[in-house]
């Protein structure tokens, strides 16, 4: 089954703290956009909800995998 992919892009702070709630179980991933060799990722795995803190100030995309064709989900966050 093809995988549902979301993705989002946030400008955050460090100490911020990203809320994202899914439908389903899914894999969420926090990347940072510096591009570098060693960007850093917070990921859960299998989860419906995750609570991701920011360790520094920047641009972040947010990742969610799913095999669900008809996820639905909310991405917020709350400020430092």
């Amino acid at each position: 089954m093809k995988m549902a992919v979301v993705k989002a892009s946030l400008k955050l702070f460090g100490g911020d703290t990203v809320v994202v709630r899914c439908s389903e179980n899914c894999h969420i991933h926090l990347m940072s956009e510096k591009r570098q060799a060693q960007t850093d990722i917070l990921s859960v795995q299998n989860r419906a909800s995750a609570y991701l803190a920011v360790p520094y100030s920047g641009v972040w995309s947010v990742l969610i995998d799913s095999h669900s064709q008809s996820l639905e989900h909310s991405i917020s966050y709350v400020a430092a």
